[in-house]
């Protein structure tokens, strides 16, 4: 069993929200809503901004 740490962790999660849509991690292929949720979770680990938008987000479904 590999030990889980606080970098293994973020380390996931950077590879998620970073990976191109459609293609594989752990068999599984990677979602925009999957980048969306991890590159929020980063957002807020990292303590960037106040947690308050004043600007509204547009998805563009590209495929």
């Amino acid at each position: 069993m590999t030990e889980l740490t606080p970098d293994h962790v973020l380390g996931e999660l950077a590879a998620i929200a970073f990976a191109d849509p459609g293609t594989e991690r752990s068999g599984q292929p990677i979602k925009v809503a999957d980048k969306l949720r991890a590159l929020e979770m980063l957002y807020k680990h990292l303590g960037l901004g106040d947690g308050q938008t004043t600007e509204g987000v547009i998805i563009v479904d590209e495929a």
